[in-house]
């Protein structure tokens, strides 16, 4: 449980120091799929510096791939797919609660 709430956090920080212009809906889901395609990779393994270039230094980019690298690799397809869905629901849920005030 503790993961879960350090990993909330950093999302919630990155959401609201990186991304302050984004429109709800559309963007968290842009964000969920984005936070895919990077755990994807990690689960695929493509190694953590190629991944690091996709983004520029301090971007929403960069801290997503962060996240998912400090997290291991699943050897097993049907784990790799489920913590692929996880961790896009997880940075979906934290922009949605992000923005949802607004």
């Amino acid at each position: 449980m503790k993961a879960l709430t350090a990993t909330t956090l950093a999302i919630l920080m990155a959401l609201s120091t990186t991304a302050p212009a984004l429109a709800k809906p559309a963007s968290c889901e842009q964000i969920a799929e984005l936070a895919k395609s990077i755990m994807t990779a990690r689960q695929k393994g493509v190694s953590m510096v190629k991944m690091m270039g996709v983004g520029e230094d301090g971007s929403l980019t960069e801290v997503i791939v962060v996240d998912a690298y400090e997290e291991g690799r699943y050897r097993v397809e049907a784990n790799q797919q489920r913590r692929i869905a996880d961790f896009r629901d997880e940075w979906f849920m934290a922009c949605y609660k992000e923005f949802k005030g607004d």
